[in-house]
């Protein structure tokens, strides 16, 4: 009965994968091989590619998992700042409305929305949900000019689209009327709570032709995995010592059966007790009759050709060079080159987060929580910024610039710019009232005999 059972299994499976087949023949659109329309079927790539699949491999694929890492950590390395105005002055002070964004955006609010922009590069998008202090339910607008208790980040799987708005007269016409969370408690139970919009901001795009950032590079992780997997089940077998037995034609099986005290039915499982005994490193005897043994060994091939070509694949998609992506560093020079283009890259990136911070500072300047102001910017720190050592340098080059042009009667050079490319504030700081006098009882010792 067991037996038809799977036969009738396998039959089954055998004719979902044809009728695939089929419909990936008569699809051209499935495959990128016009010539055989069923190849991406063949090779186990998806068609379709949902949240599920992205998280799991986020989750399970150490390359895709170390390559949302690197990226976010190098984004976030250091959080932004917003000011007051369109152009950093490094001499001007701070103004009130800069005082009082630093006390909503503090640093455990930059964690979280780099936490956000991690899931986002997971799912395509992530959402943030805003905890505002008005007492109302979720579902309900936000009443404005109340202050913000926190944020909570939500995955794309748990921040859906509950209804739309369809009115042709609405300001909203065709964004979302309301979202749906679902939440996991601590206890495994999960909850759906309805949301208003006023108090979800989404990172990322929702839209169902978006591209994520793990979705170009999923078939080469698709095959990478292949590798990783097909690889180490070859070691694992030619390790368990798989024995074949081959006897004679003219072997009496009775004769055999009687040395181990069985029948010939309970021939085949002491056979498999010795061959267990055997892999185990145990002392063992295996006595046959006119039998030859060998173990069932196979050749491996080399994965890191096709592995390296699947891995420069996956580079190539997630813009990463393959030395920072893996961690290898084979030179000096190709490191150093990598790891600036990859800085330029991140800085890049910081750029796109400018906007999506600045459409979080609306949101919440709508709202009531932040004041309106004028312009406002996002800054960020450079990646690509010299070492201590490397601004000394400049700063001494500068200094023998200045020396160099005394015949001139010109002095390119300022000491304060000398001392901002040092690394140091334009201005040295003043002299205390101690230090005055200290510096007055050197003079006049100096000047006595």
């Amino acid at each position: 009965m067991n037996k038809n059972l799977q036969l009738a299994v396998n039959h089954a499976l055998n004719d979902a994968r044809l009728a695939r087949a089929r419909m990936m023949a008569a699809n051209p659109t499935m495959g990128l091989d016009s010539k055989r329309n069923s190849a991406w079927c063949e090779y186990g790539f998806k068609d379709d590619i949902t949240f599920d699949d992205l998280y799991s491999l986020y989750r399970r694929g150490g390359i895709a998992h170390g390559a949302v890492k690197k990226l976010i950590g190098a984004c976030w390395q250091s959080n932004p700042e917003i000011i007051e105005g369109d152009e950093q002055d490094e001499t001007r002070k701070e103004t009130a409305w800069e005082r009082k964004a630093k006390s909503v955006l503090t640093h455990r609010f930059w964690r979280s929305f780099a936490e956000a922009d991690l899931r986002r590069l997971v799912g395509r998008y992530s959402g943030i949900l805003l905890h505002v202090r008005d007492g109302k339910d979720w579902n309900l607008p936000v009443t404005r000019g109340r202050g913000l208790e926190k944020i909570t980040v939500a995955w794309a799987g748990t921040i859906k689209v509950k209804d739309w708005d369809t009115g042709l007269n609405s300001r909203t016409y065709g964004h979302p009327k309301m979202w749906q969370y679902i939440e996991q408690l601590a206890n495994g139970a999960i909850r759906r709570v309805d949301v208003h919009p006023d108090r979800v901001f989404i990172l990322g795009d929702y839209s169902p032709d978006a591209i994520g950032f793990l979705e170009p590079a999923y078939n080469a992780f698709v095959s990478l995995e292949k590798v990783e997997g097909g690889s180490g089940e070859s070691f694992l077998k030619n390790a368990a010592r798989q024995l074949s037995i081959n006897f004679d034609e003219k072997i009496d099986f009775t004769n055999l059966a009687s040395l181990y005290g069985v029948n010939v039915a309970e021939l085949q499982e002491k056979f498999n007790e010795v061959a267990v005994e055997i892999n185990r490193g145990n002392d063992a005897l295996l006595t046959t009759q006119g039998a030859a043994v060998t173990p069932l060994v196979t050749s491996v091939a080399d994965p890191g050709p096709t592995y390296d070509v699947n891995l420069q694949t996956a580079a190539a998609a997630l813009d990463i060079p393959t030395k920072i992506l893996v961690g290898m560093q084979t030179g000096e020079r190709a490191s150093t080159e990598d790891q600036r283009y990859f800085n330029a890259r991140c800085q890049s990136r910081r750029g796109d987060l400018s906007f999506d911070i600045e459409d979080l500072c609306d949101k919440l300047v709508d709202l009531g929580i932040l004041d309106a102001v004028g312009q406002k910017a996002v800054i960020w720190d450079d990646l690509n910024a010299s070492t201590d050592t490397e601004k000394l340098a400049a700063a001494k080059t500068m200094a023998e610039i200045n020396s160099a042009s005394i015949a001139t009667g010109e002095q390119p050079f300022t000491g304060e710019e000398i001392r901002v490319a040092a690394g140091y504030e334009g201005s040295p700081a003043p002299l205390g009232e101690d230090d005055e006098e200290e510096e007055n009882e050197t003079s006049d010792s100096a000047g006595k005999p």
